[in-house]
């Protein structure tokens, strides 16, 4: 199958990549920066946002992976119009490639913080039937709740089949400097301070990035075809266990200080990935320890 993964030379995209050229899948990296992990496809510089552009790079395709978006909630929230760009208005850019070349079908990487937070209704179970948040917290959120519902109205309108992947937090190699888990582990090692935003209670299901490939290639099976899918790990991480779970691992102590809570903070809520074990036969291999004891061995004893 020929395979186009927009952001595909990504923290999370990349491993995709792996994963589809694994399966013996001819791939096509388009993204605006250089692919550095010398893998056996093709690549396209180009722009999510540049519609003739992208058209012509779906010719002859049979599915698009679309990862490129503005990941960083920090910069959704300094930079809310060009990250809105990126990530729901690019979807229709896709969805509109996707249609004009007879894709057959479109995987969008979303999130489970298009379920949203409610004080003191942690202990609910969520599911891919639990409605979007009626009050997004954050406009990361509300951008992702957009482009998952262009992807159901293309296939409404104009018959473009869609899977919608929902992410729990990634974490492992590749992984964007700034993102929680490599800051720790930095600031650890460097004997640095840790700043956690609010009491460190916050909970996040966080899934060893090779998981999350895996389970974004098993949404392409016919199965996956129309449906929704949580892919996430299976255990409830509080912030401040990521702390404690490093210092196990490396050894260290770490300096941690608590600061008040970040404007539209993430607060979490359990959210259920049997669908995907299901009706996908997919599952996380790795528990949070063993992935991170992995992680942690990979970037500070590199292979």
């Amino acid at each position: 199958m020929k395979i186009l993964v927009t952001g595909g030379a990504g923290f999370i995209g990349s491993h995709v990549v792996d994963i589809l050229l694994e399966s013996g899948h001819e791939v096509i990296i388009y993204d605006l920066e250089i692919p550095v992990y010398s893998q056996n496809c093709r690549s396209i510089a180009g722009d999510v946002n540049d519609a003739e552009k992208l058209n012509k790079a779906c010719i002859g395709v049979h599915a698009i992976y679309h990862m490129a978006a503005q990941a960083n909630v920090n910069i959704f929230l300094n930079l809310p119009v060009i990250s809105n760009l990126n990530t729901s208005n690019s979807t229709l850019n896709v969805l509109e490639a996707a249609r004009n070349n007879n894709v057959s079908r479109v995987m969008l990487s979303s999130t489970e913080w298009i379920y949203g937070s409610i004080n003191n209704d942690e202990d609910t179970q969520i599911t891919e039937e639990t409605p979007y948040a009626q009050n997004p917290d954050h406009l990361y959120t509300s951008s992702k709740i957009a482009a998952e519902l262009f992807c159901k109205n293309y296939k409404t309108l104009y018959g473009v089949n869609y899977t919608i992947m929902r992410y729990g937090i990634p974490f492992g190699e590749r992984a964007r400097p700034e993102t929680v888990t490599p800051i720790f582990i930095n600031k650890i090692l460097n004997n640095e301070e840790i700043t956690i935003h609010g009491t460190g209670s916050q909970t996040r299901q966080f899934i060893y990035v090779r998981d999350l490939a895996e389970g974004n290639a098993a949404c392409l099976k016919q199965e996956g075809e129309n449906q929704i899918f949580n892919i996430n790990g299976r255990e409830v991480i509080k912030v401040i266990d990521i702390v404690t779970t490093l210092e196990e691992i490396l050894g260290k102590k770490a300096k941690v200080k608590f600061i008040e809570d970040r404007a539209g903070n993430y607060k979490g809520r359990f959210i259920s990935s049997n669908k995907a074990e299901r009706m996908l036969g997919w599952k996380p291999k790795y528990t949070y320890r063993e992935a991170m004891e992995k992680y942690v061995k990979n970037i500070i004893q590199p292979k």
